[in-house]
């Protein structure tokens, strides 16, 4: 019995070059990684994810939709007024400040309580000059506990404005 040699050395196979087969799988493979099918999903995907990105911008640092309401000390508010810088004298009595928007906590003889959007309540006074608007010209007795109204008017130093206008809005 001879002794098998488990370390022999096999000699590789080669095979014919010229069978095709490499060029054929050469010709039939694209040779780009892209078309103009993926160039325009590209676009746009990136159409929409800018939309979406100014819609949620908008809506985190947008303005609000209403007015600028009257704070006390006469600064102003509402959404996307980041970075302003406070007033340096509170406003006197016949400074005009910007018109109040609010809901009417309480109507109390010639005085209304206006709950502004972020929760503030705003004292207003009323006097036989002011100006009470609905859809047509109204009176104070027409203005309601739950209706929206904005009020022009002065702000005090204590946050009180005191109207030259009142308008409410359509229920």
């Amino acid at each position: 019995m001879t002794p098998i040699d488990d370390t022999a050395v096999l000699t590789p196979v080669q095979e014919p070059d010229d069978d095709g087969l490499a060029a054929e799988i050469a010709r039939a493979a694209p040779r780009r990684w892209w078309n103009r099918g993926t160039l325009g999903l590209g676009v746009a995907a990136l159409l929409l994810a800018g939309f979406l990105g100014g819609l949620q911008a908008q809506k985190h640092w947008g303005t609000s939709a209403t007015p600028a309401i009257a704070r006390p000390g006469g600064a102003q508010g509402g959404r996307g007024t980041f970075g302003s810088f406070p007033q340096a004298a509170a406003p006197t009595a016949s400074a005009a400040s910007a018109p109040t928007t609010g809901k009417v906590k309480l109507v109390d003889g010639t005085t209304l309580y206006v709950q502004t959007p972020d929760g503030t309540v705003v004292t207003v006074r009323t006097s036989g000059d002011t100006a009470v608007r609905t859809a047509t010209a109204g009176k104070l007795k027409d203005v309601k506990a739950g209706d929206t109204v904005s009020v022009q008017g002065a702000a005090t130093a204590d946050g009180t404005v005191t109207a030259t206008t009142v308008t409410r809005s359509r229920r």
